[in-house]
Parts: structure tokens; C-alpha cells; sequence
């Protein structure tokens, strides 16, 4: 999409988005918590396990029927997807022209309260959209969910479990001109205590750092892997390879503790809100280049 000048429309679009969005994310996220809140620990597991299955059902339904939003799986956890995503370039021109004509005073929520396909006509796919991201949004949740919970069991059940070899733990497919790139964006925001030549943040992609860096930001660091995670450039399990091959330690200089999979996770969880400004608005400029590279 060209022109910034339509940016301010498609921020006023945007809040429209995340007022549906985040209302049914936490209804669902507050309703699994309340079943499974007196469960034991194995029946949880199961009911959430089966949750995820369900919801992963239905986005691959949504997938098939509306391949024009396939872009979403990729950018649904990013602050401005409407934006930065490629949903609106994948549109007819006539539907392009619908968006940027859309008086967005005009929508009224208790309309799309009580029919959530009220606006498809005025904004396509709409209702389509809300429901992909959502879902995308609360199956992050539920992985979240998942390794917050492995990383609470017994070390002993954790020693059991051997981390298989690979040559590419993160399922990267950066080139080498892209995390040159990257390296220019960890330096930029000060990302760690010190800063990082190509050849050493791809050791790092590679589980096999020169060195072992200290975070100075672990919601800088969330950002940044989800980031890449969100526009399929690595593994959506990224918080469980940073702990298991103990690539970062905590800000904490007093002792030498290596972010783990809790610290990861609870990072991810407030970054999920946080708006894009500041040091994550120069890592999100980043990170929107660099699939263009």
C-alpha cells in the first residue's frame, strides 16, 4: 500500500478491529481459565490440549474459505496488522475503496454486537478478519499456557527429556544479508550489553553464540523473536529454544541467571498490549523491512 497519508484511516480502522478483538480474546481466555481452574493438573492439560485442537479446526476452516486473509496467520500478533500486514493489498479494488471510504464515526458496536457480519458489506471480510485473528491470538495464548506449564515442572521431569539436535533450532530462514539487518535493529535499540556483529547474532540463530549476552530489555528481546516468529521467519517456539540452549542472561547483573521460558512468557504477555512507540516502534520499522530484504 502507498501513501502515508491514508495511514490515519487505517489507525482509526485498526482501533475498530482491536475493540472486537481484544473483548472476545479475553472472554475466552477468562472462560478457560474459569474450566479448568478446579481441575488436577493432567485434566487441565487435556481439556486445554483439546481447546487448542478445536480452535486450530476452525481457523484452518476460515483459512480455506477466505484465502485472501491468509497473510493474517503471519501478522496477527503485530499492533497495526491492518497496516502493516498484506490483507489490504490481497483486495479487489472495489473493496480497497470501501475501507478508505469507511466514515469510521459511524460504527456502532452494539450493531455488531448482535450481528457480527453487520458491516461485511461496508468493510469486507470483517467479521472474517475479527475471527481469524482471535483465534490466532488465543491459540498463542494456549501455547503460552502450555510451555509456562513445562517450565514449572519438576527438574528431574525436565532432565528426562532430551533437546533433540538439529542444525537449526529456530527454524530460521534468514539470509545473511537479513541478519545483518537485524543486528543493525538489537544494536539500534540496545537490545543487550553489548552490541553484535552479523557473524555473532547468527551464532545466536544457530544456538551456537560466540558469547553469552546479557539482556538489558527482556520485553525488547519478546518483541523482537515474536516479531520474527509472527512473519514465519522462525519457529512460533522460540521462547522454549532461547531457554533450553540458554542463549541470553536476565538484566540482573548481580547474579548469572539465563532468561527462561517463564521470563519469556510473561514478557510476550505484556508486550501483547503494549503500544508500538518509542524503542518497539524502531525494532517494528525493522521488522517490517526486513521480508523485504
Amino acid at each position: 500500500m502507498e501513501g502515508m497519508e491514508l495511514k490515519s484511516q487505517f489507525d482509526e480502522l485498526q482501533k475498530i478491529f482491536d475493540r472486537c478483538i481484544k473483548h472476545v480474546c479475553r472472554v475466552l481466555e477468562e472462560c478457560i481459565a474459569t474450566k479448568t481452574a478446579r481441575l488436577a493438573p493432567e485434566q487441565r492439560q487435556e481439556q486445554e490440549r483439546l481447546e487448542y485442537n478445536r480452535i486450530a479446526d476452525e481457523l484452518a476452516e476460515l483459512y480455506l474459505h477466505h484465502s485472501v486473509l491468509s497473510d493474517l496467520r503471519f501478522c496477527y500478533s503485530e499492533p497495526a496488522f491492518l497496516w502493516e500486514g498484506g490483507f489490504f493489498e490481497a483486495l479487489h479494488a472495489d473493496e480497497k475503496k470501501k475501507y478508505l471510504a469507511f466514515f469510521v464515526p459511524s460504527f456502532d458496536y452494539s450493531r455488531y454486537e448482535r450481528d457480527n457480519t453487520a458491516y461485511d458489506s461496508e468493510l469486507p471480510y470483517f467479521s472474517a478478519v475479527v475471527n481469524i485473528v482471535v483465534r490466532e491470538r488465543y491459540a498463542a495464548y494456549l501455547r503460552q499456557r502450555e510451555t509456562s506449564r513445562s517450565e514449572s515442572a519438576p527438574k528431574s521431569a525436565i532432565a528426562a527429556l532430551p533437546i533433540a539436535e538439529t542444525e537449526n533450532p529456530f527454524d530460521s530462514i534468514l539470509t545473511d544479508e537479513q541478519i545483518a539487518y537485524l543486528a543493525m535493529a538489537v544494536n539500534d535499540v540496545k537490545m543487550f550489553n553489548v552490541s553484535l556483529a552479523a557473524d555473532e547474532l547468527k551464532a545466536i540463530f544457530a544456538c551456537k553464540p560466540q558469547a553469552i549476552v546479557r539482556s538489558n530489555n527482556n520485553r525488547l528481546v519478546a518483541f523482537f523473536f515474536s516479531g520474527l516468529s509472527s512473519r514465519g521467519l522462525i519457529t512460533p517456539n522460540w521462547q522454549s529454544v532461547i531457554a533450553n540452549h540458554k542463549l541470553f542472561l536476565s538484566k540482573d547483573t548481580s547474579r548469572d541467571k539465563y532468561i527462561n521460558q517463564s521470563d519469556l512468557s510473561t514478557a510476550t504477555n505484556y508486550i501483547r498490549d503494549v503500544g508500538v512507540e518509542g524503542k518497539y516502534a524502531t525494532l517494528e520499522k525493522y521488522l517490517m523491512q526486513v521480508k523485504r530484504l
